[in-house]
């Protein structure tokens, strides 16, 4: 069994008699190349090597990426939002009370004179010319039935507010998936660097040795060639590699919100860890209340259900009783008017009914049914989608535990067929092109072993954000 330092460290020492010869055969380095060209994305260029490093594993990783996404921020404000309008909505429902306090300065009119009984009155007499009109008053109503308005109206927001949370849940998810993605990547490129970067040694002491060997009449001028050209080429692949890993890294730090230039050394523990998971009809039977999305899109659902039995409110008549208290100077309800302060109050019932509603809510109840056909055939449409990647991720995650046996195997064959080869090429019986085959299956081999390992740990993450049961922290 080969254990994990194994990975990075050829399984030999120098011998006695002369140097060890590790190589890789030219014709490999494509296969190699295209090996790791699929271990990372497709990034820009960054320059520099100065790096601060910083060890992180992939729960810290994935906590500093939510506190500092800017979709998780948009997430949380749209919930922030929502909670306002329905608290907004709960106030509306309280009675309205109204204060207003005013002043006017009335102009001078003509004194009228009136003859009664042979007598001249002035118009004064019966009605005082008071200029200034002071008012405080305070008015207080409240509907005693709106067809249930209210009501579905703060229900359609209680729905909307629980599908921006639910949402936020999602987005999360979401976003962990990302760093998660993003720090496998770096940690793929990582051990494939540590791998090349030792290859890279042992062809420089191949190099020299065949150089000898070409002096003493040994080696050709070809293998010389060969395996200079061997050299090349693998140094190609490291910078290659070193520049996937800075911009990758790069690309980390901008989500995890760390300063540029920080170096992230990640924590194998966090992905080579053994997982454990439920039999998939398990997830098939539980995601549906474990996804946040469809839990978004219920509320979404139940909230067009409340807003057609909200614009149907509008079919019933509506009943406001309201109220009344003046403080005004004059007052002009009493008779005569006199220039002081002088309370009065009333109180009344009102019934309306809107005839245009009959028409107008049937067309708005017509647009509520519409926009429920939709959630509903959404919710329906993501259902089944989920059902689908949960089977997928899961066979993907299964199919990728049997590549690790498939991989460790190979690795243990790479490792035996290079100690036969390797011995032979040492006593003069096996060719230098079969030690460069031989080193290069031990080389590929290490690092299909690693990208095993880690597209494992991958499908695991998102068998698990598939089926819902990707929390985050």
């Amino acid at each position: 069994m080969i254990i994990e330092e194994d990975l990075f460290t050829y399984p030999f020492k120098k011998s006695k008699k002369r140097k060890l010869i590790r190589n890789s055969n030219t014709k490999g380095i494509p296969l190699l190349l295209i090996s790791l060209v699929l271990l990372s994305n497709t990034y820009s260029v960054l320059g520099g090597d100065s790096l601060k490093y910083k060890t992180l594993s992939l729960d810290s990783a994935i906590s500093l990426g939510l506190r500092h996404s800017s979709q998780i921020q948009f997430s949380s404000a749209k919930v922030s939002e929502s909670k306002s309008s329905l608290s907004d909505i709960n106030n509306r429902i309280l009675p309205d009370l109204d204060l207003g306090a005013g002043y006017e300065r009335l102009s001078n009119i003509p004194t009228e004179y009136f003859s009664i009984l042979g007598q001249t009155i002035p118009s004064t007499a019966f009605f005082p010319v008071i200029l200034n009109d002071y008012t405080a008053t305070a008015s207080l109503s409240e509907s005693i039935f709106n067809g249930f308005e209210w009501k579905y109206a703060v229900q359609n927001m209680e729905f909307a507010e629980k599908s921006s949370e639910y949402s936020l849940e999602d987005k999360k998810n979401n976003v962990s998936l990302m760093i998660v993605m993003g720090y496998i990547n770096l940690f793929k490129l990582q051990r494939a660097y540590d791998v090349v970067e030792e290859n890279l040694k042992q062809i420089s002491v191949h190099v020299d040795e065949v150089s000898d060997f070409a002096k003493h009449g040994l080696a050709t001028q070809n293998d010389l060639l060969r395996t200079q050209l061997q050299l090349s080429n693998a140094q190609l692949t490291e910078i290659d590699i070193k520049n996937q890993i800075q911009t990758t890294n790069f690309n980390l730090d901008v989500m995890l919100g760390l300063p540029d230039g920080t170096g992230i050394t990640v924590d194998s523990n966090s992905i080579l860890s053994n997982k454990s998971v439920q039999a998939l009809p398990y997830y098939l039977t539980n995601y549906i209340q474990n996804r946040n999305d469809l839990k978004a899109l219920d509320m979404q659902q139940k909230a067009a259900e409340a807003n057609i039995k909200f614009t149907q409110s509008g079919l019933y008549p509506h009943l406001i009783i309201g109220a009344d208290y003046d403080y005004l100077r004059p007052n002009p309800r009493i008779v005569p008017p006199l220039d002081q302060f002088q309370p009065t109050w009333d109180i009344g019932i009102k019934l309306t009914y809107s005839l245009t509603g009959l028409y107008e809510n049937k067309n708005k109840a017509d647009v509520s049914r519409a926009r429920f056909a939709e959630a509903k055939a959404q919710y329906d449409d993501l259902s089944d989608n989920a059902k689908m990647d949960i089977n997928k991720d899961y066979l993907q995650y299964k199919e990728s535990l049997e590549k690790i046996d498939v991989a460790q195997k190979s690795l243990t064959q790479a490792v035996e067929n290079y100690k036969i080869v390797k011995s032979k090429f040492d006593n003069h019986i096996a060719l230098l092109t079969d030690l460069l085959d031989a080193d290069n299956y031990l080389l590929n081999a290490k690092i299909n072993l690693i990208s095993s390992r880690a597209d494992a740990t991958l499908a695991y993450y998102s068998m698990l954000k598939s089926a819902g049961e990707f929390t985050t922290k």
